[in-house]
């Protein structure tokens, strides 16, 4: 949390706090837009005004907050385009209970092309990367296996969205990779708990897992920093 209270402390006297703060909002606003365009084949109502309207403030407030988390980190388009991305993956989920492969790996894809160009510049170390993708691979692999044997505890779809997800963790550490793990699946089981506390049962009223996957994994990443 040291690195957030120097971020939040270094912007707050930066004499173009306010171009600054509309320049990522408006780079939300607009990956949004365009995210939209793309989630029309699982969300038909996307670009209909009050869903846009919604997808573009929820893009826009993460895109800031990403900035104010991580503007020194060379790695900072790879943290905002999981901000963004993850928005709209768990938009569509929370609609159609999917995660679309290709969402999923535009998400990783744009994740390790940001690591390798770190890594070739020297601004990244070839462990980091080696270690995110081996990540990735490795949280695939197990979790390919506990969708065989319990089909119903997980979707594949979330299988893939926390390998894509170990992928960001990998590049900050072994630890964090537990530590996303962990609290994606306690995010999870919390919601899911609440849930069936409030009477949804059975498997009409299953949850949308996305969302508290990804949220669990923003608080790892967040807690590294």
């Amino acid at each position: 949390m040291e690195t957030l209270r120097s971020n939040v402390e270094s912007m707050s006297t930066h004499p173009g706090i306010f171009m600054m703060v509309g320049f990522w909002a408006s780079l939300g606003a607009g990956a949004a837009a365009c995210s939209a365009w793309g989630m029309r084949r699982w969300i038909p109502t996307a670009l209909s005004p009050f869903p846009l309207a919604g997808l573009v403030v929820t893009c826009a407030l993460v895109s800031i907050g990403v900035r104010v988390l991580f503007g020194y980190d060379p790695a900072l388009p790879a943290w905002w385009w999981l901000g963004v991305i993850g928005v709209s993956l768990g938009a569509i989920d929370l609609h159609c209970h999917r995660l679309p492969r290709t969402w999923v790996l535009a998400l990783v894809a744009g994740g390790v092309v940001v690591f390798a160009c770190l890594t070739v510049t020297g601004s990244g170390g070839l462990t980091p990367l080696l270690r995110s993708f081996g990540a990735a691979l490795l949280v695939l692999a197990v979790g390919a296996g506990i969708y065989a044997a319990a089909p119903g505890w997980l979707g594949f779809g979330d299988v893939t969205l926390l390998s894509a997800l170990a992928a960001f963790w990998g590049w900050l550490g072994w630890r964090t990779v537990l530590w996303g793990l962990f609290l994606s699946l306690v995010v999870l089981g919390v919601v899911a708990a609440v849930a069936w506390l409030l009477g949804r049962r059975g498997e009409e009223s299953r949850i949308a897992a996305g969302p508290s996957i990804v949220l669990g994994g923003w608080i790892a990443i967040v807690s590294y920093s």
